[in-house]
C-alpha cells in the first residue's frame, strides 16, 4: 500500500473517532444537564450510609487510640480548634460575598436592590454554614474516647458541608449580581403575586355570584364577564402594583445595559416585560372590557396595558434620540411581543374587538414611522417585518378587518423607498410582508372578506404606483427587484409562486374538504375587480416604460391561468366555478387596454407580449375554459390589428396570425378554421387596420414558414406549437391566411 493512500486512511479514521468522541460529549452533556443533580444526591448518599456503616469497623481498629488522656485531649483541642476556626471562616466568607454583592448591585432600582439583599438562599446558607461550624466545635465535648471515631466522621463530614455551602454561596451570590439572574428572579416574585391575587379573585368570585334566577337567561356579555371578580379586583386596586413597579424596573435594565452595550440583558429585560405582562392578562382573564362603536364603555382603559406600551414608547424615543439602533429593534420586539399577549385577551360581548392588540399595533406603527427621520433603513425594515409578522398572528386571534390599519401603515411606509434612493430595500421588505399578509389572508381568512380585501388591494396598487414613479434602473430592474416579492412570475417564493402551489393542493383535495372550498372561497374574493389593479398597473409600466412592464403582464396571464385551474377543483362548487372563471376573464381583458401608439406596442412586445396571450389561450381551452378562450383569440386579433398598423420590426400581425392558426389547428374543427378566416377579413377590413405593404410582409414572412416548417427552430411557444401539429395542415392554413393578408380587403360599406 502505497503512503498516499495509507494517509488518507488514517486522516478519516482520525476525524471519525474525533467526531464520535464529540458526540459522546455531547450526549454526557445532555444526560449531566438532565440528571446530574439526582448522580450528586445519590453519591453524597451512598458516601453518608457508607460512613455510618464503615463506623464498627473503625471503632474497632482506632477507637483504642482514644482510651488515654493524652490522645482525648488531643482529639477535644483538634476539634475544637477546628471548629472555632470553621465559625470565623463562615463569618468571613459571608462578609465577603455580601460585600461583593452589594458593590455590584448598589445601582440596581431601590425596590429590587432591598428584594435581593434579603435574599432567603444566601441567608439560609449563611446560617446553615455557621450552625454546622458550631456543631463541629460542639464534638470537642465528647465525654471520653469511646466517642472519638464518631466525633471525628461528624467533624470530616461537618467540613464538607461547610465548603458545600461556601461554595453554594458562592454561585449564589454570582446569580444574584447577574442582572439576567435579578430580572428573572423579579419576573418570578411579580407573576407568582399576580397568581396569588388571581386565586383570591376567583375563590372570592365563587363567594360573591349570584344564582341566576328562575326563567332567566344570561346574555352573551354576562355570560363571559366575571363581575364579582372584578368588583374585587376594583375593592383592591393595589393588587397590580408589583406588576407595574417590574415593568419599570425592566426598563430601567434595558436602558442601563444598552449604555453599556450589553444587549443580551436589554433583550433579556423586554422578554420579562412580555412575560409579566402575559401574566397579568391571565390574572385578570374574565374582567376585561370590550369597547363599544357607539359609546364609550367603562373600564376598556387598562393602566399596567398602557404603562408597558408608554413605556416602551418612551425608550424608543430614547434609543432614536442616542442613535441606538439596536436598542431600539429591541423595542420594536418588545412592542410585537406585547401585541402577541395582547392578541389572546378574551372579552366579553358579541363584538371582541381585539382593542388592545390594536392599540399596540398602533404604538409599534408609530415607533416605526419615527425611524424615518433617523435615516436607519436597516431599523426601518426590521420594523416592517414585525409589523407583517404580528398581522399574520392576528388573523389567528382575531377578525381579518382589524389586521387592515396595520397592512395601511406597512404601504404607507413603502413610499420611503420613493422619497429616498437608500431606501429602496425598505419598500422591498414592505411588499414582502404584504405579500406575506395577502397569502396567509387567503388561506387563514374567516367570513366575509370582501372588505380586508378591497383595503389590501388598495394599499398595494397606491405603494406600487408611487415606486414606479422612480427611475428604473436599465440593468437589474429596480422596478422588478423591489415590487417582484409580489408581482414576480419567476421567483417561487413570490405571492404568485406561492399561490401556485397553493392551487396545485386545492386541485388534489377532495370535493368534501371543507378548508379547500373555504380557501377557494377566499381566492374568489380577492380575484373580485382584481382587473382593476392590474390595469393600472400595466399601463403606468408602460407609460413609465419600466421593465415591471414584464411581471404586469405575466401577473395578469399567471394569476388568470391559475384562476381557471382552481375552477376546475373537485371542492370547487358551481358557483364559485363560475365566478372565478368570470374573474378570469376580466383579467386577462386588461390586455386589450394598451396604447396603440408606436413607442408603446413595440415596448410591449419586447416582453414576449404575444407569447403571452398565446400560453394564456391554449391553457384555457386545455382547462375547458372556453369564454376565457375566445377572450384570448379576440385579444390575439386586436393585437395583430395595433402591432400591424405600426412598424414596430417585431412581425407582431404574423406572429399573432401563427398563433391563431396553431389555436385553430388545435381545436381539430373546420368552423374553427372558417372563423379564423372570417376574423381575419373582418379584422383587415376595419378602419384602421394594417397597411398593404405590412400585410404582404406578414404574408410573405407566413408563406415562408410554411415552406420552412421542417426546419424551424422551435424557439418560441408559437413556433414550438406549430412544429409538433401536422405539417400539411400547418402549411395549408399558413399559405391560406398568407393569402388573405395578401389579398385586398373589401371594406364594408
Amino acid at each position: 500500500m502505497n503512503m498516499p493512500k495509507l494517509n488518507d486512511r488514517l486522516k478519516k479514521a482520525y476525524a471519525a473517532n474525533v467526531l464520535r468522541l464529540h458526540q459522546v460529549n455531547v450526549r454526557f452533556d445532555h444526560w449531566r444537564l438532565r440528571h446530574g443533580l439526582k448522580l450528586t444526591t445519590l453519591v453524597l448518599l451512598t458516601a453518608v450510609l457508607f460512613s455510618v456503616f464503615s463506623m464498627p469497623f473503625l471503632q474497632h481498629v482506632a477507637g483504642d487510640y482514644f482510651s488515654r488522656q493524652e490522645s482525648l485531649a488531643a482529639l477535644r483541642a483538634l476539634l475544637g480548634g477546628t471548629g472555632a476556626a470553621l465559625i470565623g471562616a463562615a463569618a468571613i466568607a459571608f462578609s465577603l460575598v455580601v460585600f461583593a454583592m452589594q458593590i455590584n448591585v448598589e445601582r440596581m432600582p431601590h425596590g429590587l436592590f432591598r428584594q435581593l439583599s434579603s435574599d432567603k438562599r444566601l441567608l439560609s446558607s449563611f446560617l446553615g454554614s455557621l450552625l454546622t461550624a458550631i456543631v463541629v466545635a460542639g464534638t470537642s465535648l465528647i465525654p471520653d474516647g469511646s466517642w472519638g471515631i464518631p466525633a471525628i466522621v461528624t467533624a470530616i463530614w461537618g467540613i464538607a458541608t461547610i465548603m458545600l455551602l461556601f461554595l453554594y454561596a458562592y454561585r449564589r451570590a454570582l446569580q444574584l449580581i447577574n442582572p439576567i439572574e435579578q430580572l428573572a428572579i423579579l419576573s418570578k416574585v411579580v407573576r407568582r403575586d399576580l397568581q396569588r391575587w388571581n386565586r383570591l379573585a376567583d375563590k372570592t368570585a365563587i363567594l360573591l355570584r349570584e344564582a341566576p334566577q328562575p326563567g332567566t337567561v344570561d346574555d352573551d356579555t354576562e355570560l363571559h364577564f366575571n363581575a364579582p371578580k372584578n368588583k374585587f379586583y376594583q375593592v383592591n386596586a393595589h393588587w397590580s402594583t408589583s406588576a407595574g413597579q417590574a415593568i419599570h424596573y425592566a426598563i430601567s435594565y434595558a436602558k442601563r445595559f444598552a449604555e453599556q452595550g450589553d444587549y443580551e440583558v436589554t433583550d433579556y429585560a423586554f422578554m420579562r416585560i412580555t412575560l409579566i405582562n402575559a401574566a397579568y392578562c391571565e390574572a385578570k382573564r374574565g374582567t376585561f372590557v370590550g369597547t363599544n362603536p357607539f359609546f364609550d364603555m367603562p373600564g376598556t382603559t387598562d393602566g399596567l396595558i398602557n404603562t408597558s406600551l408608554e413605556q416602551l414608547r418612551q425608550t424608543m424615543q430614547a434609543a432614536l434620540a442616542k442613535g441606538d439602533e439596536r436598542l431600539a429593534a429591541s423595542t420594536l420586539r418588545a412592542i410585537g411581543g406585547l401585541y402577541g399577549v395582547y392578541l389572546k385577551i378574551e372579552y366579553p360581548g358579541r363584538d371582541r374587538n381585539k382593542h388592545h392588540a390594536l392599540l399596540a399595533s398602533g404604538y409599534m406603527g408609530s415607533a416605526v414611522e419615527s425611524v424615518i427621520s433617523h435615516n436607519m433603513p436597516d431599523l426601518m425594515m426590521e420594523g416592517i417585518r414585525l409589523m407583517g409578522h404580528a398581522s399574520r398572528v392576528a388573523l389567528d386571534h382575531t377578525s381579518p378587518t382589524e389586521i387592515v390599519s396595520v397592512v395601511q401603515k406597512i404601504a404607507t411606509l413603502s413610499y420611503v423607498g420613493v422619497l429616498k434612493t437608500s431606501h429602496q430595500p425598505v419598500t422591498l421588505t414592505a411588499f414582502e410582508q404584504l405579500a406575506d399578509v395577502t397569502y396567509d389572508l387567503l388561506v387563514k381568512g374567516k367570513h366575509d372578506l370582501g372588505f380586508v380585501v378591497q383595503q389590501l388591494r388598495s394599499a398595494v396598487t397606491d405603494a406600487a404606483k408611487g415606486f414606479l414613479e422612480t427611475h428604473d434602473t436599465p440593468l437589474g430592474s429596480i422596478h422588478r427587484t423591489t415590487l417582484g416579492p409580489y408581482f414576480s412570475s419567476t421567483s417561487v417564493s413570490s405571492l404568485k409562486g406561492r399561490l401556485t402551489s397553493l392551487v396545485n393542493q386545492l386541485l388534489e383535495a377532495s370535493a368534501d374538504n371543507p378548508r379547500a372550498s373555504a380557501i377557494i372561497e377566499n381566492i374568489e374574493t380577492w380575484a373580485d375587480q382584481l382587473y382593476i389593479s392590474g390595469k393600472e398597473l400595466l399601463l403606468l409600466a408602460v407609460q413609465k416604460r419600466s421593465s415591471f412592464t414584464f411581471d404586469a403582464i405575466s401577473w395578469v396571464v399567471g394569476i388568470s391561468e391559475l384562476l381557471n385551474a382552481l375552477s376546475n377543483a373537485p371542492a370547487c362548487t358551481e358557483h364559485l366555478r363560475d365566478d372565478l372563471r368570470r374573474h378570469a376573464v376580466w383579467l386577462v381583458s386588461t390586455l386589450s387596454w394598451l396604447p396603440d401608439d408606436r413607442e408603446s406596442v413595440t415596448f410591449a412586445e419586447n416582453y414576449s407580449f404575444t407569447e403571452s396571450i398565446f400560453a394564456a389561450a391554449s391553457d384555457g381551452y386545455r382547462r375547458d375554459c372556453l369564454e376565457f378562450y375566445e377572450s384570448c383569440k379576440g385579444l390575439l386579433i386586436a393585437w395583430a390589428k395595433k402591432g400591424g398598423r405600426n412598424e414596430t420590426g417585431w412581425g407582431i400581425l404574423d406572429t399573432s396570425v401563427k398563433s391563431l392558426v396553431a389555436l385553430a389547428i388545435d381545436e381539430g374543427t373546420q368552423e374553427a378554421v372558417a372563423a379564423l378566416k372570417t376574423q381575419l377579413r373582418e379584422m383587415l377590413a376595419s378602419e384602421g387596420a394594417p397597411s398593404a405593404e405590412v400585410r404582404a410582409r406578414a404574408a410573405a414572412n407566413l408563406a415562408r414558414s410554411a415552406n420552412e416548417l421542417r426546419h424551424i427552430d422551435a424557439f418560441d411557444s408559437v413556433d414550438r406549437t406549430l412544429a409538433q401539429q401536422d405539417h400539411f395542415t400547418v402549411r395549408a392554413l399558413l399559405l391560406e391566411v398568407a393569402g388573405i393578408l395578401a389579398a385586398e380587403p373589401q371594406l364594408k360599406i
